[in-house]
């Protein structure tokens, strides 16, 4: 385990739940939220930035989970590396972060997805959020579905982060036509090969989407999630972007 991840693990660790110096709803805190959709209750946080005031519009960044967060009890999806990212370098990003639940044995698509998108409408109605400036990360699982909300609703997302990504169909890569969108993969990845985000690459080029990036990591694995969050042109690429309406 290398020093920063050892530094990012430890991070979350002191803010783990029921280990909150702050109570909840105060600035530099988890806030657990639910939600039912058709029935069914999900669990969500929401993290608030240390220097969050009321009456402030604030961006606000949905971030899906990958596969080892999925559950119900609503908040293991709070040890996420960009949760971590997130509360070690605040002055990077100065935003509300979502972070929706995916059950286990789903997947971000479905009622579950529907579940995610409402839990961000309602933080941007409760928190102040700025829809000029709603932001989509994910990582392995979660990259896939942030990819595919992003193609399913382009009008809401100023841009897209993914991180160890599946490749997607020519429908997907046609609507995300304009989004910026910056994919990152290790070409030592066991567990998402390499060749689907580079299958997805050529598919963007083939219908002439410009509006992506992609940085492939030589010798590294699955685990890159700490390389991407705390490089300091990620988030600044990811805030430069805004939706024009």
């Amino acid at each position: 385990m290398g020093a920063v991840t050892m530094v990012l693990v430890a991070w979350l660790m002191t803010g783990s739940p029921g280990q909150e110096a702050s109570p909840p709803g105060t600035p530099g805190s988890f806030v657990a939220k639910t939600l039912t959709v058709r029935g069914v209750s999900y669990s969500y946080s929401v993290y608030l930035p240390p220097h969050y005031r009321p009456g402030q519009v604030w961006p606000v960044i949905l971030a899906l989970h990958g596969a080892n967060s999925r559950g119900t009890e609503g908040t293991r999806q709070r040890s996420q590396r960009l949760a971590a990212a997130v509360r070690l370098y605040p002055e990077r990003y100065p935003a509300l972060l979502v972070l929706p639940q995916c059950p286990p044995g789903a997947d971000w698509s479905g009622d579950v997805a529907d579940f995610a998108l409402q839990a961000v409408d309602r933080t941007l109605a409760e928190y102040g959020g700025d829809r000029r400036r709603v932001y989509l990360a994910g990582e392995s699982i979660g990259a896939q579905g942030a990819v595919r909300f992003a193609a399913r609703f382009p009008e809401r997302f100023a841009a897209v982060l993914s991180v160890a990504e599946r490749s997607a169909d020519r429908t997907v890569v046609e609507r995300l036509k304009g989004v910026p969108l910056w994919m990152w993969h290790g070409d030592a990845d066991k567990e998402v090969p390499v060749s689907e985000s580079r299958a997805f690459l050529e598919l963007f080029k083939a219908v002439g989407n410009t509006s992506v990036r992609y940085t492939e990591l030589p010798g590294l694995g699955h685990d890159i999630f700490d390389t991407v969050y705390l490089d300091e042109a990620v988030s600044t690429w990811l805030f430069a972007q805004r939706r024009s309406q």
